[in-house]
Formats: structure tokens, sequence, C-alpha cells
């Protein structure tokens, strides 16, 4: 059940008392649907139910209003065609899901659906869990092998790509992804919100590229990429996203890969045919591992939580010869 504060914040009561923070609540409830997706008549009548189950998937779950409202609203908006209940325990049962992934989804393309099925199912277990008692079922997962960094010649290679491209555009945001990826270690849902204000001119010429999302900071490039992200970000307006600004879906996990694909390759001259924005951000924590540099900055700069994170870069690390490491292991005399 939810209700409102006297602040206007969204509040409920699930396993314990919660209220969202402001900016969270004002996006929750001022959220509506396309006409085209949930007609404004039908919205009328469902979108309390909506909303009610949106404040579970936000205070329980990892996405925000912006990515899970339209994926229930649509959920909500098949179940009352069906003539099923509108009940949080029916509407986020798993059958329910399932059954409304394979007939309510059939117009959309298989890498939405996909991505429906996989936001509405996280709603689903955080129901499970806080109001049923149940446990989500186990994930099972080999596993993850880390994408490898980019050698140094290939890194070059790349480089020459980027700034090589046809037109303005396409050399602006190849050069863009490629220096927030490897020189600012962005991943691909943090660069995708990249503004031109968020990205400055610090001290000494260093440039800072301010982050929000889930794991909010400020990053300082590397020195090597500071100077082309500056001279590519110096003419995008303020609000304007710096990675392709007229791409409207900003939570699509595709928005980069999408984009690469059209472009041209360096087939023969790398051992991967497209540019990938994993690797440059891999490339860029193992760069800033082998210099040495502190964990606790690594982890802040990079919007990890924990060392665990780092442990599967390890094996990507330079030797140190025995003699080195006992250098280091015995330190300098005070």
């Amino acid at each position: 059940m939810i209700d409102t504060d006297s602040s206007g914040r969204l509040t409920g009561r699930m396993s314990w008392a919660l209220r969202l923070e402001v900016a969270v609540s004002n996006r929750l409830l001022a959220y509506a649907p396309k006409p085209e997706t949930v007609p404004p008549a039908q919205w009328r009548r469902i979108a309390p139910v909506v909303r009610s189950l949106g404040f579970l998937a936000v205070a329980s779950g990892p996405y925000g209003p912006d990515v899970i409202m339209t994926p229930l609203a649509r959920l909500v908006a098949w179940s009352e065609a069906q003539g099923l209940p509108l009940e949080p325990s029916v509407l986020l049962d798993q059958s329910t899901v399932e059954r409304f992934i394979l007939v309510g989804c059939r117009d959309m393309a298989t890498s939405s659906r996909r991505t429906c099925s996989s936001q509405l199912r996280r709603a689903s277990e955080a129901l499970l869990l806080d109001q049923l008692g149940q446990h989500p079922p186990i994930r099972l997962k080999a596993t993850v092998t880390p994408v490898a960094p980019y050698p140094p010649s290939e890194v070059a290679h790349w480089l020459i790509w980027a700034q090589s491209l046809p037109t303005e555009a396409q050399r602006r945001n190849a050069c863009l992804l490629f220096c927030l990826g490897i020189g600012c270690g962005l991943a691909v849902e943090d660069l995708v919100y990249v503004q031109g204000q968020d990205i400055s001119e610090g001290p000494t010429g260093r440039a800072l590229v301010k982050i929000h999302g889930r794991r909010p900071r400020t990053v300082v490039c590397r020195y090597a990429y500071e100077e082309l992200l500056l001279a590519q970000a110096a003419d995008i307006p303020a609000d304007a996203y710096v990675f392709r600004p007229d791409w409207q879906n900003r939570t699509s996990k595709h928005i980069a890969s999408d984009w690469l694909a059209k472009y041209p390759r360096l087939i023969g001259r790398c051992d991967g045919a497209v540019l990938q924005s994993q690797r440059l951000r891999t490339t860029w924590l193992v760069d800033l591992l082998n210099a040495g540099i502190p964990l606790h900055v690594i982890l802040k700069a990079s919007g990890l939580a924990t060392l665990h994170s780092l442990s599967r870069y390890l094996v990507f690390l330079h030797d140190v010869s025995e003699a080195e490491a006992s250098d280091l292991l015995r330190g300098v005399a005070a």
C-alpha cells in the first residue's frame, strides 16, 4: 500500500516502512505512458495500480522509475484486458509475467521483449521476497571471464579509426566513446547520460567528467586522452548528450554496440573486428592497477563497490620479477 506524506513524497509499508527520495517520488508520480502504449482512458483507471507496483519495484529492486514504469504499465493494461484481478500477487506472479511476455508482447522486437521480460522478472522477485516471504529462484551462473584489455598497438589503431570516420558527427561519437571508455573508464550505462555540461577543464588542463545515475562521481580523464576529450566536447550544448544525442532510448543496453556495428572495422589489424566499450573500460582499469594507484582511488573512480570487483582483472596485470617484488616488500629505510 502506498500513500503520500505532507511533503508529497511517496511512502509505503512493506516488511519495513520506507519513504522514497523526493526526486524518485516525483518521477514515479509524473510518469504517464505514451498513448500508443496505454490509451489515456485506460491509464486513468490503472494508474494507481501501476504506481503501487512501481513503488515496490523501485524500493526493492535495481530499477528506477524511468526504466520499470513502462513495462509495468504494459503488464497491468494487458492484465486488465484479460480480466485478471489487479492485485500485486496476481500481476507479478511468475506465470502472469510469462504469459504476458508470450502473448501480450508479440508486437515488440525480440530484444525489447527480452529486456521487458528481465525487468518484470526482477520486479516479480522483489514481490516474492518482500510480501510473500518466498525467495526468488536461485540464479545459476557460470564463472565470468572478463574481456581482455586492448594491447597498446590496438589502442593506437582504434584511435586512428575514431579520428578517420567520414563525417564530423561520426568522428565525434567515436572519439567521445573512445575517450570516455579508455580515458575515464565509463561503462555504457554511465556514458550514455553524460551531457556537455558534465565535461569540463580543471586545473592544469585536466579533463573532468561528472557522472550521474546509480554511481555518481567525478572522474579525471587519463592524460593521454584529455586533450582530445576536451576538444570534442567543446562545442556540445550544455544540456545535450555527448554520445548519440539524437538517440531517444537512453536506457537501451545496445546504444553503443548498435552504433559501432554500422561503421568500418579494422579487420586484420586487431583481434576484434568491432570496438567494444567493455574492453575500453577493462583497459582503463588494468592500466590503473598496473600503475600502482591506490585501490580505494580506483574503486571511487570506477564506481565499483568492493575490492572483489577488481579481482577478475588480476590475470591481466604485469608480472613483477622476484628481485623487484623483494624490494617492494622490504620498503625504503626511514
